[in-house]
């Protein structure tokens, strides 16, 4: 029996000891998201508009659009005034809009909804990736949302609280994806994460530079910036694709039947 224990102890105390990790990394990405202002601030302003550019600076090609949420169900609407990037730049037409509606995507070029497999798969994966990116601070303690504590991280100075984030299967759009959370101890706010893209294809890491502009109550991540990188969260050869997030305006009073108006 003395045997037995000796050998089950360092197994439970192992488990111990991540529960202790899991625990005090779910109470620090709690201050995250109070730090933003809370998820139900951001739920009692129901909806949002903005303008949405995304920029390959070395290249300067741009994709631009107008973009549309609903909170309650995550509805996403897009409609594309520019697109030479990911929105379909081989694609001829001029008026291209996608419509998540909370369970399905369509796509539409022109009036007429795309069925080919491949760019109705990208349409799907913009509408759910430019709405977490939107609502990213926010959805951190999500269901299915695992977290870890890693070892602090000092970058410019500043000595970072330093978050593993994974997801479980069915959430998200990969149970393969991983973030490296780099959280400021003094904002209690992201400055910059790490992540892979498995949906885009890219299973290597970026790294994602962040700032804020306060709005309404809430923090929104205006700019960002990202580039390939390595998960100790140095940066790798190769352009910075930038976002620019403006003219943003909440409660706007949408539903499933206007906000595509």
């Amino acid at each position: 029996m003395k045997n037995l224990i000796l050998k089950i102890l360092p197994f439970v105390l192992v488990v111990s000891i991540s529960t202790l990790k899991a625990q005090e990394a779910r109470q620090l990405i709690s201050k995250v998201i109070d730090a933003n202002g809370g998820k139900d601030a951001l739920n009692k302003l129901k909806d949002v508009s903005y303008d949405y550019t995304f920029m390959v600076k070395d290249n300067k090609i741009e994709d631009i659009s107008k973009e549309r949420y609903i909170f309650n169900g995550e509805v996403s609407f897009a409609e594309y005034t520019k697109r030479e990037v990911y929105a379909l730049p081989q694609m001829p037409g001029k008026k291209y809009v996608q419509f998540f509606n909370g369970s399905k995507t369509t796509s539409i070029m022109d009036g007429k909804v795309i069925t080919a497999q491949q760019p109705a798969f990208f349409g799907h994966i913009l509408r759910k990736t430019n709405y977490y990116w939107f609502t990213m601070m926010f959805k951190l303690l999500d269901p299915g949302v695992h977290h870890k504590m890693l070892p602090t991280r000092t970058v410019d100075g500043t000595a970072y609280k330093i978050v593993e984030m994974t997801f479980g299967e069915n959430i998200g759009e990969s149970s393969q994806d991983k973030y490296i959370l780099y959280i400021n101890p003094t904002t209690h706010r992201i400055d910059q994460f790490l992540y892979s893209a498995t949906g885009f294809g890219v299973t290597e890491p970026s790294i994602m530079k962040v700032n804020y502009e306060k709005i309404d109550g809430v923090y929104v991540s205006t700019y960002r910036k990202y580039a390939p990188a390595d998960w100790n969260g140095n940066k790798k050869k190769g352009p910075w694709t930038e976002q620019y997030t403006t003219n943003v305006n909440f409660n706007n009073g949408y539903t499933l039947e206007n906000i595509k108006n």
